[in-house]
């Protein structure tokens, strides 16, 4: 390393230093901003339906707002004079098809910007005189939730502003915009949404704080996006098999059946051994999440390429049993960005702080995706290959009828390199595992 990449990398690790410091000295109400307590999805989704103003909050990394939902085809009066007491901007969230079919265009032919939201020209009911008044925007609004919907219906400019939401919602962008949408369509309601941002006193960004007030004020649900996505993850069929074959490995055959996802691009992999529907005990799964640097050259830094390999072996002895590999790299933050996270950890910082360093969660993984491949592949009982406790409880999310009976650990050699990390596991990530000394 030269003296140029070694001073990089020791300020880096100084500024992480300074933003544990800062984390452990916030004062609370930073604390209390995580910790609002929020309806569930089929409340959400129920208060859609019945025409109601609910509350979507995004991440606090993304934009950090709130704002207010509804369906466009409830967009009464009433309901869009209260949603403008928001005071953000008033748009109707749509799909490709419609915006097609309406000729809507976007308003600048680049976006550059941050979130890349898809403003459309603005439009105005053409029966309205001036389309500002709360009673004009509820007929545009609704009238875009019709199904015999023209575009002679409309004027432009106008004081609706349609988003552009893409196809597959949440599952393809985290947005208000696409939240909208999704939660109007699970309402058994036309995909066209409405929202605005809501804004304190002052003209700010609603904190936490005051998105709870306000929906215990107002009686409103609140939900996030995170997880509206969670819940489609989980509730909806998002999984099929795209590639079948038999794979001799030194562990024996194993089937290997290779999946797509809708609006996804990642290919997880199942590799299957023996007859699942066999009776006797529940099979043996392990949940892997793809490690480049662990599983294929052998790295010593972490502990994934010795439990795959163990993983495999103890399956093949068993006779029976899955593996589900996950690409989900750097638990979830991708390869550059864990690679990064190696170079702090070099200079200091254990796994969780270099994380926290770059901007990210401990542990950003989801298990949606393998949950449903265990489904498909006939399995409601399994005994789990994990030190992991956040697997266990990855399959207590709804939906799914899918019970762990027995977790099964699988406790790798330490050694010099990786001793550091298996305690950082143990002591902060709450993974069971014995004394490293």
């Amino acid at each position: 390393m030269n003296a140029a990449n070694a001073s990089h990398i020791q300020c880096l690790v100084a500024l992480a230093l300074a933003i544990v410091v800062r984390n452990l000295h916030a004062p609370p109400h930073t604390a209390m901003s995580s910790s609002i307590e929020l309806n569930t999805i089929p409340e959400a989704v129920e208060a859609i339906a019945r025409g109601e103003v609910i509350i979507v909050i995004d991440a606090e990394d993304r934009e950090n707002e709130g704002d207010f939902v509804c369906a466009a085809e409830k967009a009464s009066v009433e309901t869009i004079n209260f949603i403008l007491g928001g005071r953000g901007q008033l748009c109707a969230p749509l799909l490709p098809e419609l915006c097609k079919k309406l000729e809507l265009s976007p308003v600048v032919t680049q976006n550059n910007a941050p979130l890349q939201t898809a403003f459309l020209t603005p439009i105005d009911i053409a029966t309205a005189r001036t389309g500002i008044t709360a009673a004009e925007r509820s007929e545009t609004i609704r009238r875009l939730a019709d199904n015999d919907v023209d575009v002679n219906d409309f004027v432009r400019p106008g004081h609706v502003y349609p988003l552009l939401a893409k196809e597959g919602g949440v599952l393809r962008r985290a947005g208000h915009t696409e939240a909208s949408v999704d939660l109007a369509r699970m309402a058994g309601l036309q995909p066209v949404g409405v929202l605005c941002e809501i804004l304190n006193e002052s003209g700010d960004r609603a904190s936490r704080e005051d998105l709870a007030v306000l929906a215990r004020e107002k009686n409103l649900k609140i939900i996030s996006i995170e997880q509206l996505i969670a819940h489609r993850r989980v509730s909806e069929k998002l999984v099929s098999r795209s590639a079948t074959s038999t794979l001799p490995t030194h562990y024996g055959e194993f089937e290997i059946i290779v999946y797509k996802v809708d609006y996804e691009a990642q290919e997880p992999i199942a590799l299957v051994f023996g007859d699942l529907s066999a009776p006797g005990p529940a099979p043996l799964v392990r949940m892997h999440s793809s490690c480049f640097t662990g599983d294929l050259v052998a790295s010593l830094r972490c502990d994934c390429g010795d439990q795959l390999h163990m993983a495999l072996e103890m399956i093949g002895h068993e006779g029976r049993g899955a593996l589900i590999y996950l690409p989900q790299e750097g638990r979830g933050i991708g390869l550059a960005q864990k690679i990064r996270a190696y170079a702090l950890q070099d200079n200091g910082l254990d796994t969780v702080e270099a994380n926290h360093a770059l901007g990210f969660k401990a542990d950003m993984r989801d298990y949606g995706v393998g949950l449903q491949i265990l489904k498909d592949l006939g399995l409601s009982e399994v005994r789990l290959l994990t030190n992991n406790p956040k697997k266990t409880k990855a399959f207590n999310l709804r939906g799914f009828d899918l019970k762990v009976v027995d977790q099964v650990p699988i406790v790798p050699t330490v050694n010099k390199h990786n001793q550091r990390y298996l305690e950082t596991k143990r002591e902060k990530m709450g993974h069971q595992l014995p004394p490293m000394s």
